[in-house]
């Protein structure tokens, strides 16, 4: 291992050449970064400082010549290296407008010529990632590219951030009378080229690469476990089957998304742990998945993150299984649902782990309606994230243990009835409304009236609990129905509540009851079933309430006891 620091203009000489790996993630860098980048070393430069640090950078020997030249892959530092290219290629377009010489000086930088006499091959300076590569060299290293007007509406992801650096570069460069600052241009090129600085460390071995890698990045710098997790098991693939394995972790990225690849991680995590967190995801991967051999680094955790992925992705996000209609329905139903009003998603790890060992189909539906009785009456009764969490992790280690389906299914870790009191009762509060499980309980509540018609249903858009009697009433009709006791018994419970759309809703507010079911069904009916029984009700009174309470508590004992 060699560790130094070197100026730009040594590190971008004809003994370096540079190539992105594939598992780093694309040209990611913003606005704010490459504005940072431009005004840190203009300000160093304006201060007199004798030199301006870049960072550290690690390089891995790809290949080494005799005279100590050679080709080496960027494992850290490829976003400040292309940024930097990139600020390099701005100011040779510009300084040949007024000294060609030091353009072509920048140029040599960039590009290196062949030299068949002294055993060099032509080869651009750095080799960015293979998507990239062609409108890397055709508008960044070949001369003059980068004074092309770019339309920035026509690109995205990598190359849309490239274009985004040179013109936000260029602009660095023009004074308000739009002419070139010449000073500035001529100034800045030397103080870039012989003032600024890296450090890097240069190993052959990809394992030590690597692990001066993730200390780095592990330590403040931005990457997610994804990131991490990327690059860790990449690095562990032979060199052959790199760029494959590198293809199918990018496939994943953009089929589920970062984020929700950062979220299928956590629940792996928690298949394979089961136990609460302690340190950093990438940490306990590394420490209690990988070292402990539960499963190998590398080609097979990609695989087995892709099979995951693909169960997430159809189980989860499209809430897909193949049954009967009737199965179909249902599942897509209480799967949207859950998906999207459920605050907490660690029940789905779980739910990945059912689905992993065993593969039939009306199975899966009724584990998800068992998991989702037990975590309803759970989150009713006020566990606690850490307690809930536990018995996801119980549930898990059943699933692990089981050898059929309905060992899991049928297992008493499913039963909530022995809670039937402390349940009804925290529905039947009177301050239910106030609970952050009001919406899901009245959306589920009203999902299980409409299951009789057959028909998908994602509950969209915003949606508003809605007080039949107001809160704060106003009008005559309410103050007589209601004295202040009955207010502040029946105004929040369940019974009095229901399911709008926001623009109902703001449509509705403290009008008389007839005048307010009028605000509930013009226009066109209701979506949902819960508010649309109010139709039936001519008046609403405490018995009205009474009466509604007591069909809203045995649904909830019917759906979760």
């Amino acid at each position: 291992m060699e560790a130094r620091e070197i100026f730009v203009k040594d590190l971008f000489s004809d003994k370096f050449l540079f190539q992105i790996p594939v598992y780093q993630r694309p040209f990611s860098w913003d606005k704010d970064d490459f504005d940072n980048l431009f005004e840190d070393i203009r300000q160093s430069m304006e201060n007199g400082e004798q030199n301006y640090f870049l960072g550290s950078i690690i390089l891995r020997t790809v290949e080494k010549e005799a005279d100590g030249s050679g080709l080496y892959d960027l494992v850290d530092g490829q976003q400040r290296i292309t940024s930097l290219i990139i600020l390099l290629a701005v100011m040779r377009d510009l300084l040949n407008n007024f000294d060609r010489n030091y353009a072509e000086q920048i140029q040599s930088l960039l590009y290196q010529k062949a030299a068949p006499l002294l055993g060099k091959k032509e080869s651009f300076r750095l080799l960015v990632w293979e998507r990239e590569q062609d409108f890397f060299k055709e508008n960044i290293l070949q001369e003059g590219k980068t004074l092309h007007d770019f339309n920035l509406k026509t690109l995205k992801d990598a190359k849309y951030k490239m274009v985004l650096a040179i013109t936000i570069f260029k602009q660095k460069f023009i004074n308000d009378n739009g002419e070139i600052n010449k000073d500035l241009l001529f100034k800045m090129s030397y103080y870039v080229l012989n003032n600024c600085l890296f450090a890097y460390v240069k190993t052959g071995e990809l394992t030590l690469a690597f692990r001066l890698f993730t200390v780095l990045n592990t330590r403040g710098l931005p990457l997610t476990a994804s990131d991490l997790l990327k690059s860790y098991n990449l690095a562990a693939v032979p060199d052959d089957n790199r760029k494959k394995y590198a293809q199918i972790w990018e496939n994943i990225e953009d089929e589920l998304g970062k984020e929700e690849l950062e979220r299928l991680i956590s629940f792996l995590r928690d298949i394979f742990i089961r136990e609460k967190a302690k340190r950093t995801i990438f940490e306990e991967f590394e420490e209690r998945v990988f070292a402990s051999g539960v499963i190998s680094k590398g080609e097979a955790f990609i695989k087995y993150l892709k099979n995951m992925a693909d169960i997430y992705r159809e189980r989860v996000q499209n809430a897909q299984i193949s049954s009967t209609s009737n199965v179909y329905v249902r599942y897509y139903n209480l799967m949207s649902l859950m998906r999207d009003f459920i605050p907490s998603k660690d029940w789905m790890s779980a739910f990945l782990r059912f689905c992993e060992k065993f593969n039939n189909e009306n199975k899966i539906m009724e584990f998800l309606q068992k998991i989702e009785k037990r975590y309803i009456v759970d989150w009713v009764l006020g566990f606690t994230p850490t307690q809930r969490l536990t018995i996801i992790y119980n549930i898990i280690r059943l699933i692990n243990e089981s050898t059929c389906e309905d060992e899991v299914i049928n297992n008493s870790l499913f039963d909530t009835s022995a809670r039937e009191k402390e349940f009804l009762s925290a529905i039947d509060s009177v301050d239910f409304y106030d609970k952050n499980y009001s919406k899901y309980v009245l959306l589920r509540i009203d999902l299980d009236l409409s299951e009789n018609q057959n028909i998908t249903k994602a509950y969209k858009g915003t949606i508003t609990i809605e007080h039949i009697l107001p809160r704060n009433p106003s009008h005559n009709e309410w103050l007589d129905l209601f004295d202040k006791q009955a207010r502040s018994e029946w105004t929040n419970k369940i019974g009095n509540l229901i399911l709008l759309s926001r623009r109902k809703n703001s449509s509705a507010n403290n009008r008389p009851f007839l005048e307010k079911k009028k605000s509930y069904f013009g226009g066109s009916m209701t979506d949902f079933e819960l508010t649309k029984e109010i139709d039936k009700y001519n008046k609403w009174d405490i018995q009205s309430i009474q009466d509604r309470q007591r069909e809203m508590l045995r649904r909830a004992k019917k759906l979760w006891l």
